[in-house]
């Protein structure tokens, strides 16, 4: 990952422990109260957003980069010419599946699709296809080589 991009340095947190209720009440909880009902939606651009923070430039830094923030093993299924396709797993999705009716991977697609958008410097999306009954998330990420990302001229891009 790019040092420059990191807002909170792994390094610092690595060995602390934080029990997973705190993060599923944050995640599923919490999140959701505040956002509302267009949560999905917003996880979706908040995950783009993350990844402008925390830029990787390999799909094994990206599959790192889930694990070291929890959120589960991510596994490259499939690489075809415009379309990747990665399956989600781990003890926390597991738990969700079993818990809950209803809930979004939009984050992780989001940091999925642009991830793979700065890679591969065409406009991507994610999507999500949740496998409940096999406790996995698919994420089918999809681009058009036509759709090749414009880099906007200096002084036009929001540096959040």
């Amino acid at each position: 990952m790019n040092k420059k991009s990191v807002v909170i340095n792994n390094d610092e947190l690595e060995n602390i422990q934080m029990p997973a209720f705190g993060f599923e009440l944050l995640r599923e909880v919490l999140i959701p109260d505040i956002l509302g009902q267009d949560y999905p939606q917003m996880l979706y651009w908040a995950g783009k957003g993350l990844a402008r923070k925390y830029p990787v430039s390999s799909l094994e830094e990206l599959s790192n980069f889930f694990e070291l923030a929890g959120w589960g093993n991510l596994v490259l299924l499939h690489n075809k010419k415009n379309e990747l396709e990665f399956e989600l797993s781990g003890e926390l999705i597991s738990i969700r599946f079993k818990k809950a009716n209803e809930f979004t991977f939009q984050l992780e697609a989001g940091f999925i699709a642009e991830q793979l958008q700065m890679m591969n410097n065409h406009i991507t999306e994610t999507y999500e296809q949740v496998k409940k009954r096999a406790s996995k998330v698919v994420f089918t990420v999809k681009w058009d080589q036509k759709d090749i990302l414009e880099e906007a001229p200096l002084g036009k891009r929001n540096p959040r």
